[in-house]
């Protein structure tokens, strides 16, 4: 819990390492001090885990598939620090994707209006023909603010298939 905690600390850490106002080696250096002794090498390793192998969620790939089949445009936008965002870019998931976007590299994070213009600019679209999907419901109602359709996703793929067919 106390390795955990420390990592993912949003209020100590996340938010800069995210828009990129803190490296990644500043950030493991304040975690693995944040921790007693005996636990700094686990949550070293901890810092250290690396996206590409994270596993898809179930039934996600088919669903892109499915959305690419269909003519959708797909976009990754994350709040992300550097090291991460190059590991998403290599990621099998990426071939997915029409183009990317990460706070870090923006100095600019969801939920905020200017995440989601830069978005827009970079991507070249409007916010009515959009729609966001984030697990986190404060950055999808960052994304309705701006005029984007949203959904909160909570790990199933079928009911974000629905959601997205049942709005286009």
């Amino acid at each position: 819990m106390l390795i955990r905690d420390e990592i993912f600390s949003v209020e100590k850490y996340l938010n800069d390492l995210d828009e990129g106002l803190m490296s990644y080696d500043e950030y493991k250096k304040m975690v693995v001090d944040a921790v007693p002794e005996r636990l700094r090498k686990y949550a070293e390793a901890a810092v250290m885990y690396d996206i590409r192998v994270l596993p898809m969620i179930s039934g996600m790939e088919q669903l892109l598939i499915k959305l690419k089949k269909d003519g959708f445009k797909l976009y990754i936008t994350s709040n992300m620090n550097e090291r991460h965002a190059k590991q998403m870019r290599e990621h099998k998931i990426a071939k997915y994707f029409d183009d990317m976007i990460f706070s870090a590299e923006i100095k600019k994070r969801k939920p905020y209006k200017e995440f989601f213009n830069a978005a827009f600019d970079k991507f070249g679209v409007k916010a009515e023909d959009c729609i966001f999907i984030d697990d986190l419901e404060e950055n999808v109602i960052g994304a309705k603010a701006c005029g984007i359709r949203g959904f909160v996703f909570k790990g199933d793929a079928k009911e974000t298939e629905r959601f997205i067919y049942n709005v286009c």
